[in-house]
């Protein structure tokens, strides 16, 4: 990824940072030559000097949608460009159905829109952090239970209500990842005492404490979309707690709680995975090889688009 991060992000220098950013990219591109190239959006801007390569080289790409490239403000602007873009792309990935559909709208061939729901999650080192304490003085705590609510202090987070609901908890161990620079510091001001932030965690430690705890919790107040800490919540086993949108009930429909982001119901949702946790344990191993099953199919077409080998 080409991402020119020393600007920062500013209205008076992000334009010259789009400008550094499709420069690098065109350079290294022609440096590589690559024959296929998977390019993310957004930003648009992105795809320019991948199209601008490609039509040099005669190379193939693909784009990789996410959901603020439809759904946010400034890039809804320039959904002229996106759709232009996309035009000659091999395929174009979106997350769910919705999305597939304003694609079409926008007079892109229904045959170079492509559906990909979720990517199978790998963690090649995972590592328990020292402050996931199972033992109390020494000694198996058998009644510890803990949820980890996976953040990054974005808007779309309901974090007053997962603290509101961790004070109505106590029994229950929360922990908070994020990098706490990023976190309001009225947040953590008012965190009750079962809350700990864990700031930001090396990959291992993060795979650890999703997997050593008993309930990943993963929230978002904006519909379509699609919750990375959920997949890897269910890559490594572990029951989920997400916001009831229709595209996160139908991906993890097995092994998952659903809550409409209020305090009371992340509550019920908590003191229900307690109650029947090996159940949800079971339920989500199940999902989890039924998600990979799908992918391998999904694999193999998107080769057959990209004219790529198809694994055996």
């Amino acid at each position: 990824m080409i991402y020119a991060g020393w600007l920062g992000s500013r209205g008076a220098t992000i334009w010259l940072k789009y400008i550094i950013q499709i420069w690098q990219t065109l350079w290294l591109l022609l440096r590589e030559r690559p024959r296929v190239v998977l390019v993310m959006v957004p930003p648009i801007f992105a795809v320019l000097p991948v199209y601008l390569y490609c039509k040099l080289t005669g190379s193939r790409f693909t784009t990789d949608n996410h959901t603020a490239a439809f759904t946010m403000k400034r890039w809804q602007r320039l959904k002229f460009l996106h759709g232009w873009l996309e035009k000659y792309a091999a395929c174009n990935i979106v997350t769910n159905d919705k999305l597939l559909h304003l694609q079409r709208t926008w007079g892109v061939p229904a045959e170079k829109n492509f559906l990909i729901g979720d990517l199978p999650v790998q963690f090649s080192k995972i590592e328990t952090p020292p402050f996931l304490n199972h033992s109390e003085n020494g000694k198996p705590n058998n009644g510890f239970f803990a949820v980890t609510a996976v953040c990054s202090f974005n808007p779309d987070e309901p974090l007053d209500n997962i603290l509101q609901a961790a004070a109505e908890l106590p029994e229950i161990n929360f922990y908070c990842t994020g990098k706490l620079k990023d976190a309001p510091s009225k947040i953590l001001e008012r965190k009750p005492k079962n809350v700990m932030f864990t700031d930001f965690l090396s990959v291992p430690h993060y795979a650890g404490l999703l997997k050593g705890s008993h309930g990943v919790m993963v929230l978002t107040t904006r519909d379509l979309t699609m919750q990375r800490g959920a997949y890897e919540a269910m890559a490594l086993g572990t029951p989920i707690i997400t916001s009831d949108w229709p595209i996160l009930r139908n991906t993890f429909a097995n092994g998952s709680l659903f809550v409409d982001n209020s305090s009371q119901s992340i509550v019920q949702a908590v003191r229900q995975l307690q109650t029947n946790w090996p159940k949800f344990k079971t339920a989500i191993q199940a999902q989890r090889a039924q998600r990979r099953a799908a992918w391998a199919e999904k694999e193999k077409e998107l080769r057959r688009l990209l004219s790529l080998p198809i694994n055996a």
